[in-house]
C-alpha cells in the first residue's frame, strides 16, 4: 500500500528513471530487484521530495537512502541513527561494498572526527552516520554547514513523535536541524507508525508536502504464536524449553523489567543455555561487549529489556520470545520484527498471563505524571533563573520517564525549552498557563494501545490478520496458516537443512575466517541467505557468483574467489565421468564422519607433500582458507603434528594471549602479537589449543 500525503496516490515510478538506481543496486549491493515499496521511496528521494516511509523491519529501509546517496553528484547524505553499534555495522558493510561512508559519534576519537568532517567538507564522503545528540555539538555543526548536504535521512523516525512508542528527547530537536545545514530534503523512515504517528512525525520535522509511502506490513517468514501460562515459573520453564530447540542459532528474549532480565538469565544459565543480560542499568562497555558477542555469533541468546535492539542489523535471529506483554502492537511488531531479517523462517512467541497487564499499567502511570509533578518540575526550572538544567538534576528518584513527560508538557505550553538533556524555563509565573490536556490525551492514547495489545494476546483467531488489521494493511486473508491459532506446524526446516548441508557449513567457515580477520560480524561479509543461495546455485565462474543475491562487484573482488573456490569444489562439472566402484566412497575421518569436499581436497594435497602456498595457488584460494582446512583436520584428530606450520614457542605465545582458555576470535590475538604471528599460524594454533582443551 502506497499513499501520498495531501494528494491522490502517485503512480508507479517510470522504470527508465530508476535505471541508474537499479545499476547501483546490482553492482554495489548485489541485488537484482528492489523489494516492494523501495522503488516508490527511492524515486521520491531522487526527485528531491520530502518523504516519509513506513516499511516493516527487514523490508530494506536503509537502501532507500543508501542507493540515492550513491547517485547524488558530490552531495553528502547525513543519516541520523539511534544506535552506535548499528552505525558501525552499517559503515563496515558499506565500506566493504566500496562506498565512502563514515560515522561520527562519542566512541570516535576527536582527531578521527576532525578527519572525517574534513573528508565530508571536501566531498570525499557519500554517507555520514550520526547520533541525534551530535547536532548539539558546535564544532560538528560548524563543519557540517561547510559540507554540501544533499539529503537528511532519519531512521527510527517514530522516536520523534509524542505518540510513538519510543521516547527519545534528542529526536525532538531534529525539526530544527534542516535550516541549519542548508535545507536539504528529508527522508524519515520507520517500521511501525499508525496515521496519528505519521502525521506527528511530518509536523515535528516540518516536512514540505511530503510523499508518504506505507509499504505492506506483512512478514510471511515470521511465525507468530501466543502461549498462555498460569505463573511466572511456567513462563521461565517454557522459554528455556523453546530455546533448547535453537541448535546454536541466535535468539532474543524480551522482558518487561531489568530485574526480570537478570532473574531469567540466571535461570537459563542453570539450564545450560548460553545467554547474557542486556539493559540500560548496565555499564556502557558491558552492554557493547555483549551486543558485539551476539552480533559475532559468540553468544546465542540475549535476554533484554526494550533497551536492546532498536536498529539492530543482525539478519539471522531465529527466535524472538517475549516474557512479558509489550505496551502496544507497534512495540511488539518492532521487537518481533528483529527475527528473520534475512527472509528465512523465524518464530515470534509471546508468553502471556492475565496479570501481565498490571505491569504495563504501572509504566503508563509512571510515564504520565500527576499535575503536581509538572508544577514541581516547572518551579525547579524557574528557580534556576533561566539557566539550563540537566534532566537528571530534576529527578528525585528513578523517574526519568515521568520527568521527560512533565518537561514535554511544559515545552508544549511554551514555558520551557529543551535541547538534548538540557532544559531551561522560558519565563516565570506561568503556572496557570500549564496545559495538561496533551498529557492526558497521551495517557488515554497509551491505554488504547495497551487494550489492543491485550486483545492480540487473548486472540483465538489469526494473529497475523490482527496485526495487519491494526496497521490498516488491507487485502489479506483471515487465516494465514502460519501462526498459533491457524494451527500451522512449527517451521524449523531451514535450521535442520542448514545443519545437514556440508557445503553451506563450508561457506560459513570461510565467512567466519574473513569476519574474524577483519573483526566484523559475519553478516557484514555475507548473510546466511546469500550463502544458502551460493550453496543452491553452486556458481563456477565470476559471472555466476555475481548473480548470487548479495554479491556486489566490490565484495566479489574482496571475497569472491575464496567462496568460489568452495563452490567450484562441489559443483557438478560439465559432463562428469561416472564414479567407478574402484574409486570407493567419499573420504571419511577416523570416526567415520564424511569430510567436506573442500577439506578433503586440501588433505589429499597435504598428504602428497605440498605446503600451504602451493595448495593455495593450485586451488585458487588464499593461504588463510587453506589454514582453516588444516584446522578442521586438527580438530577432528586427523593431524596431530603441527610443527610444519607453527613452532612450540609461537604456540605458547598464542596460549598466553588467549589467557590459557579456548581461542575464539583471532583479531584481538593478532593485534596483541603483531607481526610475530601470521593468520595462518593463528588458525592452526586455535585448532590445536581448542582440541587440547576439549580432550
Amino acid at each position: 500500500m502506497t499513499t501520498r500525503a495531501k494528494s491522490p496516490c502517485s503512480s508507479a515510478p517510470d522504470p527508465r528513471s530508476l535505471a541508474p538506481a537499479r545499476r547501483v543496486l546490482r553492482e554495489t549491493f548485489g541485488y537484482a530487484e528492489f523489494r516492494p515499496g523501495q522503488p516508490e521511496v527511492i524515486s521520491a528521494v531522487l526527485a528531491g521530495r520530502d518523504t516519509l516511509a513506513v516499511m516493516p523491519t527487514g523490508g530494506g529501509k536503509s537502501l532507500c537512502y543508501q542507493v540515492p546517496a550513491l547517485l547524488f553528484d558530490g552531495g553528502l547524505t547525513v543519516v541520523v541513527s539511534p544506535l552506535l553499534a548499528l552505525m558501525k555495522d552499517q559503515v563496515d558493510a558499506l565500506t566493504r561494498a566500496g562506498v565512502a561512508a563514515a560515522a561520527v559519534n562519542s566512541t570516535v576519537p576527536r582527531e578521527e572526527q576532525t578527519e572525517t568532517m574534513g573528508n565530508a567538507v571536501a566531498g570525499r564522503l557519500q554517507l555520514l552516520y550520526v547520533a541525534p545528540e551530535r547536532f548539539g555539538d558546535g564544532a560538528f555543526m560548524a563543519a557540517l554547514r561547510q559540507a554540501r548536504v544533499a539529503l537528511l535521512a532519519i531512521d527510527e523516525a517514530h522516536c520523534i513523535s509524542q505518540w510513538g512508542h519510543d521516547f527519545r528527547p534528542s529526536y525532538r530537536d531534529l525539526g530544527t536541524v534542516r535550516p541549519r545545514i542548508g535545507n536539504p530534503p528529508i527522508v524519515a523512515l520507520t517500521a511501525t507508525a499508525d496515521p496519528e504517528v505519521r502525521a506527528d512525525i511530518a509536523a515535528r520535522l516540518g516536512l514540505h508536502d511530503p510523499e508518504v509511502h506505507v509499504a505492506g506490513f506483512d512478514r510471511p517468514n515470521l511465525r507468530f504464536d501466543v502461549v498462555r501460562v498460569k505463573s511466572q515459573k511456567e513462563k521461565d520453564e517454557r522459554i528455556a524449553a523453546k530455546l533448547k530447540e535453537l541448535g546454536g542459532e541466535s535468539a532474543i528474549v524480551y522482558c518487561g523489567t531489568r530485574k526480570k532480565v537478570e532473574e531469567l538469565t540466571d535461570f537459563l544459565k542453570r539450564q545450560r543455555i548460553r545467554s547474557a543480560s542486556y539493559h540500560a542499568g548496565m555499564e556502557d562497555k558491558e552492554r557493547r561487549d555483549i551486543q558485539d558477542a551476539f552480533a559475532r555469533d559468540r553468544l546465542p541468546v540475549i535476554v533484554a529489556t526494550n533497551a536492546f535492539g532498536m536498529g539492530i542489523d543482525k539478519p539471522d535471529v531465529r527466535m524472538v520470545l517475549h516474557h512479558d506483554m509489550p505496551e502496544s502492537i507497534e512495540a511488539y511488531y518492532q521487537e518481533a520484527g528483529r527475527g528473520g531479517r534475512d527472509g528465512a523462517p523465524a518464530e515470534c512467541v509471546l508468553y502471556f498471563a492475565p496479570r501481565d497487564r498490571s505491569l504495563r499499567e504501572f509504566f503508563i502511570e509512571l510515564q504520565h505524571p500527576e499535575p503536581a509533578t509538572v508544577v514541581e518540575v516547572y518551579r525547579a526550572l524557574v528557580s534556576a533563573g533561566g539557566e539550563r538544567v540537566h534532566v537528571r538534576d530534576l529527578m528525585q528518584s528513578d523517574d526519568e520517564p515521568g520527568v521527560n513527560a512533565a518537561i514535554q508538557a511544559l515545552v508544549d505550553s511554551g514555558l520551557a525549552q529543551r535541547r538534548g538533556q538540557m532544559v531551561a524555563a522560558t519565563r516565570p509565573g506561568g503556572e496557570e498557563s500549564i496545559d495538561l490536556d496533551g498529557l492526558e490525551a497521551h495517557r488515554a492514547h497509551a491505554v488504547r494501545k495497551l487494550d489492543a495489545m491485550q486483545r492480540y494476546a487473548e486472540s483465538v483467531t489469526c494473529l497475523r490478520a490482527r496485526i495487519l488489521d491494526y496497521f490498516g494493511d488491507e487485502g489479506h486473508g483471515r487465516a494465514c496458516g502460519n501462526c498459533g491459532p491457524c494451527l500451522a506446524p512449527p517451521r524449523g526446516a531451514t535450521r535442520e537443512a542448514d545443519a545437514a548441508d556440508p557445503l553451506f557449513q563450508d561457506l560459513r567457515a570461510v565467512r567466519k575466517h574473513f569476519a574474524e580477520t577483519e573483526n566484523v560480524p559475519s553478516y557484514v561479509i555475507f548473510s546466511d541467505s546469500t550463502l544458502r543461495e551460493m550453496a543452491a546455485k553452486r556458481p563456477r565462474t565470476r559471472a555466476e557468483m555475481l548473480n548470487v543475491t548479495g554479491v556486489g562487484r566490490v565484495k566479489y573482488e574482496r571475497y569472491g574467489e575464496a567462496f568460489l573456490a568452495v563452490t567450484r569444489g562441489t559443483a557438478t562439472p560439465p559432463a562428469p565421468p561416472p564414479r567407478t566402484p574402484a574409486q570407493g566412497p567419499p573420504m571419511r575421518d577416523r570416526h567415520g564422519r564424511a569430510l567436506p569436499e573442500t577439506v578433503r581436497r586440501t588433505w589429499e594435497l597435504l598428504r602428497a607433500g605440498e605446503d600451504i602456498p602451493a595448495i593455495a595457488a593450485r586451488r585458487g584460494m588464499n593461504a588463510s582458507t587453506i589454514a582453516t582446512h588444516i584446522g578442521h583436520l586438527i580438530e577432528r584428530g586427523e593431524i596431530e603434528d603441527v610443527s610444519p606450520w607453527i613452532d612450540l614457542a609461537t604456540l605458547a605465545k598464542v596460549r598466553r594471549a588467549a589467557g590459557g582458555g579456548p581461542v575464539g576470535a583471532l583479531g584481538p590475538i593478532k593485534e596483541a602479537l603483531g607481526d610475530g604471528v601470521t593468520y595462518e599460524q593463528l588458525h592452526i594454533a586455535r585448532a590445536c589449543i581448542n582440541r587440547e582443551l576439549s580432550v
